[in-house]
């Protein structure tokens, strides 16, 4: 192992990004979004409309994921003055806390999140990342600059009329979902894959959590061909739930996170955009959102916007 904590981890005959942007690069595909690209990206704006992708946080928030539920509380309120129940400030004033795990809601998945054969993105030494210490290397902090760039809706759950529970969506979906809206992705653009799992989940009394549309492992590929920044679902693992293609578990996180460092978003609220696309057939727009600033952190709950 070097001072640097790298070691050869690289997986023969699997897409690779190490090296691509230097031997000591902790962004990834964040790269990709260059200067350019996001002046690109601002002439998607042509009708001011603006989307949150981000499902709420709090005591209401639903609990769609593998986390604990995020408590938010108080530590103050304005009643606690009109009860003079706190000590004269001269203006009345509240504070809350939020405690939540840092991918409990819509977020991103940091480069430091997953290893195999005890490596991670980059070469780096997956004991890199302690309980003590956090991510030593691959922090989501490096991200919190912000990821700006062409979002590209791939509408999948409508197009492929795909079952929000056992769909998957393959290389020929996703192609053919892309010539339907008439979208040629680009290097460096963020991709959006709607499978209508989120939508289900929350309308349903009881929904299974052990089963979930999403991307098939093969293509990994295919993304990496495309050379996008950031693929992001409205489901919480993005591959498909059991893996359609074998018994490795979660085998595009490997391929993606740690191979590519193709940054992942799960849990993105993709249907009111995905209505407004299928209204006027314009399925790209502005992506905007910034990870905080967790030094050391494997992941952070985001507010992703599209402007189109």
């Amino acid at each position: 192992m070097s001072a640097d904590g790298k070691v050869d981890g690289a997986r023969a005959g699997t897409p690779n990004n190490w090296g691509r942007w230097g031997d000591h690069d902790q962004r990834g595909t964040a790269n990709l979004l260059t200067a350019d690209r996001v002046v690109e990206a601002g002439r998607e704006i042509r009708t001011g409309k603006s989307f949150s992708l981000a499902l709420p946080i709090g005591k209401r928030s639903p609990l769609v994921g593998s986390r604990v539920a995020t408590i938010h509380t108080f530590t103050s309120s304005t009643v606690d003055d009109i009860v003079g129940d706190s000590s004269a400030l001269g203006f009345q004033t509240s504070d809350d806390v939020v405690v939540m795990p840092l991918q409990g809601a819509t977020q991103l998945d940091g480069l430091a999140h997953v290893a195999a054969d005890d490596t991670m993105y980059n070469g780096y030494w997956a004991g890199l990342t302690t309980a003590r210490s956090g991510a030593r290397r691959l922090g989501i902090h490096h991200l919190a600059n912000g990821l700006v760039g062409r979002a590209v809706l791939v509408d999948a759950g409508r197009h492929l009329q795909l079952d929000p529970y056992t769909g998957v969506v393959d290389v020929d979906g996703l192609e053919s979902t892309l010539a339907a809206a008439g979208v040629t992705v680009e290097p460096g653009d963020i991709l959006l894959i709607r499978t209508g799992w989120l939508g289900a989940f929350l309308s349903a009394e009881k929904s299974p959590r052990t089963r979930s549309a999403g991307l098939a492992p093969s293509t990994a590929q295919w993304l990496a061909d495309a050379d996008v920044a950031l693929v992001a679902t409205d489901t919480r693992t993005v591959e498909a739930l059991p893996n359609p293609e074998g018994d490795a578990v979660l085998p595009l996180h490997i391929a993606a996170l740690r191979d590519l460092g193709l940054l992942l978003g799960e849990l993105f609220d993709l249907d009111d955009w995905a209505r407004d696309c299928a209204e006027d057939g314009v399925y790209t727009g502005m992506f905007v959102a910034a990870p905080l600033p967790v030094v050391g952190g494997v992941g952070s709950p985001l507010n992703p916007l599209v402007l189109k």
